[in-house]
């Protein structure tokens, strides 16, 4: 795929002349908070079915050896897509170590009692818990999305201060909370009316488009805030920029037309 989307970028146009369009965001040229609306980001998401991976994974070892090992399993799924992002460079700072003793503690206990109420409850109850941190969280006037913003946008020292960032991280946090409480009531109402495996799978249906919708909110709230703060061009130029940091383009180092080449000084 690299060597296709490489001969892609300097396929020949009409009259012989060659594209010298690089595949890589150049390191010589301005940030990407600073870029033009009609520029091309140096990353696109894509669609990832990442997600439904550990509930394949559940449902399968679930229906061939049991609760125990099914638990046991999406545990060590959980851990290691934890672990991938860690290795890519994504540490969420202390909310990393938190996250995974978290899944731990959930899957040891769920892996030794075999119970589903214990198992599913616990998630549950941590759902509501994360709501009422985020609801505390902004009564006390520091929004906890402050404080995960940087995680997922390059900000400068003038943004965080900009009263613009502090509208957006308020609204964002409100939109965390209503998400999370309203995901775990679903789940409660969706595990009193079904077995272990009907309550996995219609849990991933139904807060796929929850969790799309909140995110969805989340950007729109972002790009009208941040969008108008001086010297911003998007929020999404913010958040290309970060995962940028987090997604270096290695496949393009160490070639002859590559800008990241590392080449004597002629």
């Amino acid at each position: 795929m690299t060597v296709v989307l490489r001969k892609l970028c300097q396929w020949p146009f009409p009259g012989g002349q060659q594209a010298r369009v690089s595949c890589v965001p150049r390191t010589d040229t301005v940030p990407a908070v600073h870029q033009r609306p009609g520029d091309v980001p140096a990353r696109s998401p894509g669609v990832s079915l990442q997600p439904a991976v550990p509930v394949l994974l559940f449902l399968l070892v679930n229906r061939i050896a049991g609760l125990r090992w099914a638990v046991i399993v999406a545990t060590m799924w959980s851990v290691k897509v934890l672990v991938d992002r860690r290795r890519r460079g994504i540490s969420l700072g202390v909310f990393m170590p938190l996250l995974t003793a978290a899944i731990l503690i959930r899957g040891a206990i769920g892996a030794i009692t075999g119970s589903e109420t214990l198992y599913f409850g616990l998630g549950i109850a941590t759902k509501y818990m994360v709501g009422a941190a985020l609801i505390v969280s902004l009564a006390v006037r520091k929004p906890l999305a402050r404080y995960a913003a940087p995680y997922v946008l390059a900000l400068t020292d003038e943004i965080r201060e900009h009263e613009r960032f502090r509208r957006a991280v308020v609204a964002t946090t409100a939109v965390g909370s209503l998400y999370f409480l309203v995901s775990a009531t679903v789940d409660v109402w969706l595990f009193r009316r079904n077995d272990v495996e009907g309550f996995v799978l219609w849990r991933f249906l139904a807060n796929w488009p929850l969790s799309a919708v909140a995110i969805a909110a989340i950007a729109t709230i972002s790009q009208l805030q941040l969008g108008k703060i001086p010297g911003v061009v998007s929020a999404h130029a913010l958040f290309e920029d970060r995962m940028s940091q987090y997604w270096p383009q290695d496949d393009a180092r160490n070639t002859d037309d590559s800008p990241l080449t590392d080449r004597p000084p002629t």
